[in-house]
């Protein structure tokens, strides 16, 4: 069985160490040098499939292990978080955050925590829907323009520089329909992103 620890800071003053010891005095593992330390400065705002935690998803097989000092060393949004576990979940890999208390491993308990992570997932996204909606309102009653600024020409896909959440999604052969609903577009939406990128074809 092969175990990754994935520590990641977001700049060069931090310190990975208090993640590294986190994960040491929860899991007391007795022979750390089986341990593959994977250490990675990213912003947690970059996508995971765009940093070293997607490398080292792709070196896991079924059985193995990634370990985590908290679910946000992930993703930051609940959305990234929940399209990686379901990418491990598909591997047969188990995925463990010692702060957050997640140890999914397949078992019954853990698609119950990725079905509430789903829902929480949909409720992020409809609080996201209402600040939208009200920053709008509220620049309407200022007597500012909404919508396209003049002199802006061409149409852009709601989906535009996302396809890092939806290829996931569909190698885990989530239905076009559920994840329009998971991305909070249209089905017809989605297909015209996907048919419009020529260079994408793995994704279909």
């Amino acid at each position: 069985m092969k175990i990754i620890a994935y520590l990641r800071i977001s700049t060069e003053k931090q310190d990975e160490a208090s993640q590294r010891n986190i994960i040491l005095t929860h899991y007391n593992f007795p022979h750390e040098p089986y341990i593959d330390w994977l250490y990675d400065t990213a912003s947690g705002g970059t996508s995971w499939q765009s940093r070293a935690i997607a490398g080292a998803l792709d070196r896991l097989t079924t059985g193995d292990t990634l370990i985590v000092s908290e679910i946000s060393r992930i993703a930051r949004s609940t959305v990234g978080v929940l399209t990686f576990l379901q990418a491990a979940a598909e591997k047969g890999v188990t995925v463990i955050a010692v702060k957050s208390g997640i140890h999914l491993d397949g078992s019954t308990a853990s698609k119950i925590v990725v079905t509430v992570l789903a829902m929480a997932a949909e409720i992020e996204r409809d609080l996201l829907r209402e600040r939208t909606k009200s920053a709008l309102q509220a620049r309407k009653a200022r007597g500012l323009s909404i919508g396209r600024q003049h002199g802006a020409t061409g149409k852009r896909n709601k989906l535009t520089g996302r396809i890092d959440e939806i290829r996931p999604l569909l190698a885990a052969k989530v239905s076009h329909r559920a994840i329009a609903r998971i991305l909070d577009v249209s089905p017809t939406t989605l297909y015209t992103f996907l048919k419009s990128n020529q260079g994408e074809k793995s994704v279909k």
